[in-house]
């Protein structure tokens, strides 16, 4: 029988414990939302509360283990933006997420570097959420902070030394921080002295899965003692997770995590990027690099008409005449690099939808979607990357949309649902492949008439698309 094994799994708005008990075969999952704090464009959580929701929420996780059993590892995912400084065993600062902007005030810093240059050596183009511009503003207003002995801790390496002690990092971390050089796979001095940042300020990173020891006396003291026995591993990002449970670490497989933003892939070479421009970082194989681009809102937007519907919403049969009667839905990204979202559209529905029902307006939604996912495979194919499937997970991953993208990519498009993508990632970390679970590629296809209506749409979208950018800085400016 394979360990038990748990997953701590600290976002932005919760923090999450995953438990597989083996003995009965089944998942165990609580999760407690956690409030951040807002200032300005400081968005962060207050150290002591976040540490104190991460016990309360492992001793809930773990009440529904079978008799006898005691939690044997733990792994942690996380965030990857986020981080706090520490110094002599307290916090300075507190932990700011991935959704703080503060490094907006750093663009003319990076842009003196080289925005081309940043991206060619971090494979990261300036986003005011990144680790790197984020600390560069901080250095500037609090220059005492970034001192000899201070520590940088993304929420991962914070986590881990709360339990142990230990102070390290994880270089998928890093790299999601844009503070690696991709092509050494190592942590870039250069660029950190350049921003006056001393090279010490990370911990040594360590490999995923590099045992930590075990959990220290004082944080035992307040935890169920079916922790008492477990082993703290070395864990990271939390899409290095996601990918991994639903693409088995295999190269080549596009994961589109449906109802969220992401999309990635592991690739054996970083590659040459020309429209599109994924972000790229290590990966947990040494071997790989991972890709990601991100599609900007859609779940959100139609988790606001799934609320303000008066019936459950189905986007029903896809036939040519509900595909004719879907209005022009805006939500998501098309192309993920910078200028593209920095200019893509506020979220819009064009022409006039007032006879259209919430079905019609879902199913506009799922167009977009599709369109969006589309352009960016294929501007990853046209870059020379390999990609041989598809698979969809999450929440959105429905019939309809493995379809839709089957129409329009000539590539397989697999589906895996989250419990089974999870199944997956604990036999992979158990290190058991005997109980892995496969994507199924869809074995339904549209008929040529419907596909190429489809296509045709998907080429109208793109150019209503290209009118509408911009718009949403207008908007921003006027507001």
């Amino acid at each position: 029988m394979t360990a038990i094994s748990a997953l701590i799994d600290i976002g932005g708005s919760s923090v999450k414990v995953t438990i597989r008990d083996n003995s009965a075969g089944k998942i165990l999952t609580h999760e407690i939302g956690t409030t951040p704090k807002v200032q300005g464009k400081h968005i962060s959580l207050n150290p002591d509360e976040l540490f104190a929701t991460v016990i309360q929420t492992m001793n809930k996780s773990v009440k529904g283990l079978s008799s006898g059993l005691k939690v044997e590892k733990i792994y942690i995912s996380t965030l990857r933006q986020g981080f706090c400084l520490i110094s002599n065993e307290k916090e300075l600062t507190p932990i700011f997420l991935n959704s703080d902007t503060s490094g907006e005030m750093a663009r003319a810093d990076i842009e003196k570097y080289g925005f081309r240059r940043i991206y060619e050596e971090t494979g990261h183009w300036f986003a005011p959420q990144l680790t790197l511009p984020k600390l560069i503003n901080l250095n500037r207003v609090q220059p005492d902070l970034v001192r000899q002995n201070t520590k940088l801790l993304f929420v991962h390496d914070w986590l881990a030394w709360k339990f142990t002690q230990e102070i390290v990092t994880e270089m998928t971390l890093v790299s999601a921080g844009q503070m690696v050089k991709l092509s050494d796979k190592g942590i870039h001095a250069e660029l950190l002295d350049f921003f006056g940042i001393p090279e010490d300020i990370l911990p040594k990173p360590h490999k995923f899965g590099t045992s930590l020891g075990s959990i220290n006396a004082q944080r035992l003291s307040i935890l169920s003692p079916l922790w008492s026995h477990a082993e703290v591993l070395v864990g990271g990002g939390d899409s290095h997770f996601l990918h991994m449970g639903a693409s088995l670490n295999q190269a080549g497989k596009v994961v589109v995590s449906a109802g969220s933003t992401p999309i990635s892939l592991l690739s054996t070479s970083m590659g040459a990027s020309t429209v599109l421009q994924p972000w790229k970082s290590t990966s947990f194989k040494d071997s790989m690099y991972f890709l990601e681009g991100n599609l900007g809102y859609p779940g959100s937007f139609f988790g606001w008409l799934n609320k303000n519907a008066s019936k459950p919403i189905s986007v029903g049969a896809l036939s040519l005449e509900n595909i004719s009667n879907a209005p022009a839905v805006f939500g998501s990204c098309n192309m993920w690099n910078e200028e593209k979202w920095g200019s893509r559209p506020p979220f819009s529905i064009l022409g006039d939808f007032s006879k259209s029902n919430t079905n019609e307006i879902a199913l506009g939604l799922m167009l977009d979607y599709s369109f969006a996912l589309a352009n960016q495979i294929s501007a990853l194919l046209d870059d020379g990357f390999e990609v041989d499937q598809v698979i969809l997970t999450g929440g959105g991953a429905s019939s309809q949309l493995q379809l839709i993208l089957g129409s329009l990519l000539d590539i397989p498009v697999g589906k895996i649902t989250s419990d089974d993508a999870i199944s997956n990632l604990f036999s992979m970390l158990d290190d058991d492949q005997r109980d892995l679970l496969g994507f199924g590629n869809s074995t339904l296809t549209l008929d040529s008439e419907t596909s190429a209506i489809l296509k045709s749409k998907a080429k109208n979208h793109a150019l209503m698309y290209s009118q509408l950018e911009g718009a949403r800085e207008v908007l921003e400016n006027a507001s």
